[in-house]
């Protein structure tokens, strides 16, 4: 593991099945409501919009109750600042499960996101907000997802 990459854990009291199906299944409740596609099974594909930056993920490995892995696929970041708006692409998001006599510990590994890359001063609080979120969700059952505003382009007329 390249401990240069971004990095996140949290621990919870509910169980690896809880926090497994919080990763696959309410990706809405915690990231961004703004998502199409499957993220639960190897193989299932997944669309994820900010406003104008927009991802695709495929699942590349789903160990229940253990571990989740997002290839990202297509990334646009839409930041005028930014050179490279597409960085994410072939990034890995891996989320691994373990429990211990605390909880259930969630471990989320952004492979590829580190300071070499020009998005991680934004990315990188971004995802500390996401993952506060997650662990909302799985606490209370409310997190702080993105919420997608009227009027915003679909997907596929944003490509």
């Amino acid at each position: 593991m390249n401990t240069n990459n971004y990095q996140k854990s949290i621990t919870v009291g509910n169980t690896p099945s809880e926090v497994y199906a919080a990763i696959t299944e309410h990706i809405r409740d915690w990231w961004s409501d703004d998502i199409s596609g499957a993220a639960a099974q190897k193989g299932d594909q997944y669309n994820i919009a900010f406003n104008g930056t927009k991802k695709t993920f495929e699942v590349t490995e789903a160990i229940p109750n253990e571990r989740i892995v997002w290839l990202c696929q297509k990334a646009y970041i839409d930041m005028a600042s930014l050179n490279k708006r597409d960085e994410w692409v072939g990034t890995r998001i891996i989320w691994s499960i373990t429990v211990d006599e605390r909880g259930t510990a969630l471990t989320m590994l952004h492979e590829g996101l580190n300071k070499s890359v020009e998005c991680y001063d934004v990315c990188e609080p971004a995802w500390g907000y996401f993952i506060a979120s997650l662990q909302a969700f799985l606490t209370t059952g409310t997190g702080t997802p993105f919420h997608k505003q009227e009027g915003d382009l679909e997907w596929e007329d944003k490509k």
